[in-house]
């Protein structure tokens, strides 16, 4: 078995770039588990269905630009995420007191 010995200084630095390293990785994992779980993309009907209103409400939607959408061949199509996320933007928040 060989031994290495590096100056105290160098070692910090490379212990530094190592923790670096790993919380890079760390935030990228966590960031691809959540694109990856929701990253389901739905047609217009399907959509209407899952929010319970009509294909013309959602059509006011995308043109008030209060829902995101990608046209592909003429069909508007929805990410999962985007429409949780418009959901959560618009959650009125109650303070219910109890008598």
């Amino acid at each position: 078995m060989e031994v290495i010995t590096i100056d105290s200084e160098a070692f910090k630095k490379l212990v530094a770039k190592i923790d670096q390293i790993a919380s890079f990785v760390v935030k990228a994992e966590q960031s691809k588990g959540k694109d990856s779980d929701n990253d389901i993309w739905m047609d217009s009907n399907e959509v209407a269905e899952l929010l319970r209103i009509s294909t013309r409400t959602l059509q006011r939607l995308r043109k008030e630009n209060i829902i995101s959408y990608s046209m592909l061949r003429g069909r508007c199509l929805y990410r999962l995420s985007e429409i949780e996320r418009c959901l959560d933007e618009r959650i009125i928040k109650s303070d219910p007191v109890i008598r």
